[in-house]
């Protein structure tokens, strides 16, 4: 017969189990957390910035700068926040701003890295590729950033985005914007599968207009995954729909694509389906419904100009309101016809750029600039009173016949102008977009002041924070007009003007003095896991010094540390297990004490 002191040893051993699967293991390097989409917060933290070391044989890289253009793929190790990996590619990308920095004298590209190039079970905790985007147009470094964070308190699926600084072979590049690729893996983590069909529509066919019953003849719409079944696509049947006034629900998220459309117009971003580029926007279709996927936004907050220019496209339109517009009430409003210019190419030669990033006395050239709409008059009334009844630009609303078709019912229509006003009131807001601002002040503002190839100065990063010229007074007179023109108290006047597109000379170097925070600044407005202690330091000359935030010396890939900066993270399974040891554990013990009741 069992004694009950036996009993009891087996007892105090299943709750030594349980203290030992529950507290320990997490925390002994054992990753607990099914890592398949674990990059989510151990690289896009949000709260601090990666480090990004690329190792590539000199000669590559040399000739990588030199034929930028060609985007030829190279073999280099890379090293995020500690952890190395091995035989990775990377490649310069972009197509009109990879253009214009090769045409400056400039040689900050935005760069694309493709972990499983060479290996194919190779990821950076799930994530295979990774693009730094450079921050081309865009003094504020946060037009992107802040675009993708408001897609995303929208309810949209949005690339994983934080920023990070980046070195190769040792030496600075600079501080860039982190953002995942949208690809099988990002299908995967928001759709719950990647058997659909993706779509990255640039070219013909990227207007969405119904041209025949062949998809080859769409050689724009830019099919990335299950190329071999492109004829189970439901894709020619939704443009039937949507040219042709069928029904629409049946082939597109009718809701998500307003949600889009809805923000995408608060933000004036108008390089984009929107605009007469027609592009930067992803299609997923799964069971033959497409959703629409945000990408692309460092011309947001109106920096590519209302109005635009690019090919492919007539020039007018009835919606753009130059600065010197006229805003008219109801009562005088009037409309204007429509005007027929020529097509317009995106000039290569753009710009001329100093060496380290410090900016010209002139920067504008031949009626452009490098920045294709970056201007220092953030506050133009062309983008802030940008219709939003009308919101396409350089184009007419039937040029683009998948926001026509939305806009034409009047209920999705209702429900647009609904989400716009929701747009308005909660989420472009002075106050929403303060908090980001100031939290990205904290964080990035030594970063800035660092970056040995930043198009920009550190003071034209800390005009957009707060003041007369900043993106949350944008938010500010930009909600007010939406809210004024879905009202009826304001109404936009059409125009055929392109609008602002100029940039007026700057003369300061941007070299800051003292403490470089905006007045006003709140530390206590930031959450509770920032830690503005891994900023980098720096010596009376303006050079960084010490040690890098993550650990390791500056300009030197860290080693080692492949868990550095991770958050400890329980997934569901290591939940559910503990669950079944409780119980367990509590019905022995019930066992043991009815064994005891008996006497046993």
């Amino acid at each position: 017969m069992i004694k009950t002191r036996v009993v009891y040893l087996c007892m105090a051993i299943l709750l030594l189990l349980f203290v030992v699967l529950y507290a320990v293991l997490p925390n002994v390097g054992i990753e607990t957390k099914n890592t398949e989409f674990s990059y989510e917060n151990i690289v896009f933290n949000e709260n601090k910035v990666t480090t990004v070391d690329i190792e590539i044989a000199e000669e590559d890289w040399a000739d990588m700068l030199e034929n930028a253009t060609d985007k030829e793929l190279k073999q280099a190790n890379i090293t995020v926040n500690g952890k190395r990996i091995e035989s990775v590619a990377i490649r310069t990308k972009g197509s009109s701003s990879l253009n214009s920095v090769v045409s400056s004298d400039s040689d900050r590209y935005s760069l694309k890295i493709d972990f499983d190039y060479y290996d194919d079970t190779q990821s950076l905790y799930g994530l295979k590729k990774l693009n730094l985007n450079n921050n081309f147009s865009d003094t504020t470094l946060m037009r992107e950033y802040i675009s993708y964070e408001l897609m995303e308190q929208m309810g949209l699926p949005t690339p994983a985005h934080s920023y990070m600084y980046v070195t190769v072979n040792g030496e600075d590049r600079g501080l860039f914007l982190g953002v995942e690729a949208v690809d099988e893996t990002f299908l995967a983590n928001n759709y719950g599968s990647n058997n659909g069909f993706l779509f990255k529509p640039d070219g013909i066919g990227s207007d969405l207009k119904y041209i025949s019953d062949d998809i080859a003849d769409y050689t724009g719409i830019g099919l990335k995954t299950n190329e071999g079944n492109v004829d189970q696509s439901k894709f020619i049947d939704m443009l039937k729909a949507i040219n042709n006034g069928g029904d629409i629900e049946k082939y597109i998220d009718v809701d998500e694509m307003l949600r889009y459309f809805a923000m995408n117009t608060a933000l004036v971003s108008l390089d984009s389906y929107q605009g007469t580029m027609k592009h930067n926007y992803y299609l997923y279709e799964d069971n033959g419904v497409f959703s629409i996927i945000p990408w692309d936004y460092n011309m947001s907050f109106g920096g590519f100009g209302v109005g635009g220019f690019g090919g492919g496209d007539r020039m007018g339109g009835n919606n753009q309101v130059p600065a010197n517009a006229n805003i008219k009430t109801p009562e005088d409003a009037k409309t204007n016809e429509q005007s027929d210019k020529p097509d317009m190419e995106f000039p290569n030669n753009v710009v001329q750029q100093q060496q380290g990033g410090q900016p010209n006395g002139n920067r504008n050239q031949g009626g452009f600039n490098m920045a294709m709409g970056m201007s220092g008059d953030l506050m133009s009334d062309s983008a802030i009173n940008f219709s939003v009844t009308t919101p396409v630009s350089g184009i007419t609303l039937e040029d683009r016949p998948l926001l026509n078709a939305l806009l034409s019912n009047e209920e999705y229509r209702t429900k647009y102008e609904d989400y716009l006003e929701e747009v308005a009131t909660n989420y472009l807001t002075e106050e929403n977009i303060q908090s980001i601002t100031k939290k990205l002040a904290v964080l990035l503002t030594t970063y800035v002041e660092a970056d040995p190839t930043k198009f920009s100065t550190t003071v034209q990063f800390l005009e957009a924070i707060e003041g007369g010229n900043s993106l949350p007074e944008f938010a500010k007179q930009r909600s007010a007009s939406i809210l004024k023109q879905l009202s009826g108290e304001l109404v936009v006047e059409a125009s055929t003007s392109q609008g602002n597109m100029g940039m007026p000379n700057a003369n300061d170097n941007g070299d800051m003095n003292g403490n470089p925070m905006p007045d006003g600044f709140d530390p206590s407005q930031l959450p509770e896991d920032f830690d503005p202690s891994q900023a980098p330091q720096f010596n009376q000359d303006g050079n960084m010094q010490g040690k890098r935030p993550n650990g390791g010396p500056m300009g030197m890939p860290n080693q080692g540390n492949e868990q550095l900066n991770q958050a400890t993270v329980i997934d569901k399974n290591t939940v559910l297990t503990a669950i079944a040891s409780l119980a367990i554990l509590l019905i022995a013990l019930f066992a043991v004490f009815k064994f005891k009741r008996r006497g046993r």
